[in-house]
């Protein structure tokens, strides 16, 4: 399922969207072994009549009117399905209200069709040999086209749903890389935007410095068509209110000046053969535009956020069953931990060590420990910022995805590059923090470049 063909045969009267949404469920019934699909919206037929009346009255509601997306299932959504982070401990959690993000989709006419399978707790529920996309609600999210290939990260149903066509765009969410690992690994497209762009209010969350949602698809302007409708301010989350919003999809054919990006080599990172190739290939591509490559070499830092993350999940997650109080039995990370040790065969294949590590700290955000640690990690992290402002860069590129962006917010942007003997392989753009169109207009003209 593409956007672009959806978008024209919905405007053409080709197609409608109780038809689109009727063609995602074929789809998610075909590829029901890959597991990427929790739970359906069993309003989605209801809300799609609505919009194709709309349609056919001449409302638009936006340019995304009437298209079937898919929505990480760690982002609340009040449609009487669970929202469940892929745990059992929320089987029956039924939120009482929508995160900001699903009521700005819904009042641009877009259907949360499906809620997609995800790895435990997005990934911060055991650091004992749990593989990604596992959970013990819904089980193993298996790679969309070579399942010896690990899907990585946490948004593997969402980046495994788009991957096989199921829908043409999903939400999915990052901490510290969870919208490139998967796309990286499942070779699509995904956009992690500047932290504060995109509000986390009715995110479940790990990190109140690091979560936020972003889009992924089949092509940067279907990112950026999606970003446009989920980034604006919300009063519900004040990391949202510094920055002003522009609608960036409509600029992305601008022609960027000719510039200078960025391609990153780590000297204690060994890049393969196929990695070098691909390097030397965005190199081509990148001055066939115009711009001037600038190669960059360091040794990548060693960046342990872990023991920020820690205290942040278990401050985070109090504060969230706190406001979710009597729709979830469980009123604190503790009971969450004791829940599993009471179903220990089902919740517990892989262990639940980092909800102990994190339950085992004060879940202080005040304390000096915190304040400092976390001081020294803005202070490594801020390394592709530094060196893009003194290199005078628009972005840095490397065909790895790491830390940098996540912890410090910057945006970035992971273009597929396709399958080298037998791994996928992709380039991961960083862009300058609050400078996002930048980067998604190189990254649209780099793209349309190697179609």
């Amino acid at each position: 399922m593409n956007l672009k063909t959806c978008l024209e045969r919905l405007n053409n009267h080709e197609i409608t969207s109780v038809e689109l949404v009727k063609e995602a469920l074929v789809e998610s019934e075909k590829w029901a072994a890959k597991n990427a699909i929790g739970s359906v919206n069993p309003h989605a037929l209801k809300m799609a009549e609505k919009l194709d009346e709309e349609r056919k009255n001449g409302h638009l509601r936006s340019h995304l009117h009437g298209i079937p997306i898919a929505i990480k299932d760690n982002i609340l959504f009040n449609d009487g399905t669970p929202t469940t982070c892929n745990s059992y401990a929320f089987h029956d959690f039924i939120p009482p209200f929508n995160a900001s993000i699903v009521d700005k989709l819904i009042e641009a006419g877009i259907i949360p069709l499906f809620k997609a399978n995800l790895s435990e707790f997005a990934y911060f529920m055991s650091d004992e040999n749990m593989p990604s996309g596992y959970g013990s609600m819904h089980g193993q999210v298996k790679h969309p086209f070579d399942e010896s290939i690990d899907p990585y990260g946490s948004s593997t149903g969402s980046a495994v749903a788009v991957k096989l066509g199921i829908i043409p765009l999903s939400i999915g969410s990052e901490t510290n890389g969870s919208l490139m690992a998967p796309a990286y690994q499942c070779q699509i497209v995904s956009y992690k935007p500047t932290f504060g762009l995109v509000s986390k209010y009715g995110i479940i969350p790990i990190s109140h410095t690091q979560d936020t949602a972003g889009p992924m698809g089949n092509t940067v302007e279907d990112c950026a068509q999606l970003m446009d409708i989920i980034s604006f301010k919300d009063e519900k989350d004040t990391d949202t209110l510094k920055y002003d919003r522009w609608k960036v999809s409509s600029r992305l054919n601008v022609p960027l000046e000719p510039s200078r990006v960025g391609l990153l080599s780590l000297t204690n990172y060994a890049y393969d053969e196929d990695t070098k190739m691909v390097y030397e290939k965005t190199k081509a591509t990148l001055t066939s535009l115009g711009h001037e490559v600038v190669d960059l070499v360091m040794e990548y830092p060693e960046m342990d956020n872990n023991p920020t993350l820690k205290i942040e999940f278990k401050a985070g997650m109090n504060r969230f069953l706190k406001e979710v109080s009597g729709y979830t039995p469980h009123k604190s990370l503790s009971d969450i931990i004791e829940f599993n040790l009471k179903n220990t065969e089902r919740c517990l294949k892989y262990g639940q060590s980092l909800l102990i590590k994190s339950n085992e700290t004060d879940g202080n955000l005040n304390s000096t420990f915190y304040l400092d640690t976390r001081a020294e990690l803005i202070s490594k992290s801020n390394y592709l910022e530094k060196t893009m402002n003194r290199e005078n860069l628009i972005a840095i590129a490397a065909p790895v995805w790491l830390s940098f962006a996540p912890i410090y917010g910057n945006p970035s942007i992971c273009i597929p590059e396709g399958i080298y003997s037998g791994k996928p392989k992709a380039m991961v753009f960083v862009g300058k923090v609050n400078d996002d169109e930048t980067v998604l207009r190189l990254t649209h003209q780099y793209e349309q470049i190697k179609k």
